[in-house]
């Protein structure tokens, strides 16, 4: 099992395992990165901890923090794509528990499956795996897609200092990648690690500790599940991969 906890901060905080407590300055973002593989439930812990420990379910609210899973998604939504703004309509009488500040950039198509993907890609499905329910998502026709923070309930640009993600069957180094920006700047890139033999599961976490805040993320991974590729761990050319669990610190509103 390989877990990993990366902290580059000016300081050292006692919660986590450090890998390096070296105080020095740097010109990247003070960053706390968590990652893990195997049994990931500490680790995703540990970052809710830094997320804040309200689980937030209405909107109004400026702390704590927010997660999506997918196993609410109604039976009826399986098999369709999901609207761009899902996790965040604005309507009169929307629901607020939809009402999450997450939206998808007009890139691909988003969907939910309860028998990972197998009517998508019968080739790759048997290598996935759901980690809470058993329902799971993917962008089907994109490796290289975007989210977009959102205040929740309303349209308005926001930020969130602290965004994760697991996934599911990432066999490679670097073949899956977070990375976050503050408007137009980017504020880095940070891979998701190769599950181990234990699961098919990984785990990454980044939560900023500076003055940079994330407006967007750009999720990228290898392979496309709708072309119907095998994976690349059953002689396949593309290490494909699907996604479960979100987690982000409650999204504020950026004033102009």
């Amino acid at each position: 099992m390989k877990k990993n906890i990366i902290k580059q901060s000016l300081i050292c905080i006692a919660l986590f395992t450090i890998t390096s407590c070296k105080k020095e300055k740097s010109t990247l973002p003070d960053v706390t990165v968590i990652s893990a593989t195997g049994d990931i439930k500490e680790e995703m812990d540990a970052f809710r901890h830094l997320l804040g420990d309200q689980l937030n379910t209405t909107t109004g609210v400026t702390g704590g923090r927010r997660e999506i899973n997918w196993d609410a998604i109604p039976d009826a939504m399986l098999g369709n794509d999901l609207p761009l703004d899902f996790f965040n309509p604005t309507a009169p009488g929307s629901p607020q528990s939809l009402q999450r500040g997450l939206a998808y950039a007009a890139a691909g198509q988003f969907r939910v499956s309860n028998n990972q993907f197998h009517d998508v890609n019968s080739n790759a499905s048997g290598e996935f795996k759901s980690f809470s329910g058993n329902k799971t998502f993917a962008n089907i026709s994109s490796n290289a897609w975007e989210i977009i923070i959102e205040k929740s309930g309303q349209q308005l640009t926001a930020s969130t200092r602290g965004f994760g993600i697991v996934f599911s069957d990432v066999d490679l180094p670097k073949s899956t990648s977070l990375e976050f920006f503050n408007g137009n700047k980017s504020i880095g890139l940070y891979y998701a690690p190769p599950h181990d033999a234990t699961s098919s599961f990984s785990f990454l976490g980044v939560y900023f500790n500076s003055s940079d805040r994330i407006t967007r993320i750009r999720i990228k991974h290898d392979g496309i599940l709708s072309h119907g590729q095998k994976d690349i761990s059953t002689n396949g050319t593309s290490d494909l991969v699907i996604l479960d669990d979100l987690l982000y610190s409650e999204p504020v509103a950026i004033k102009p």
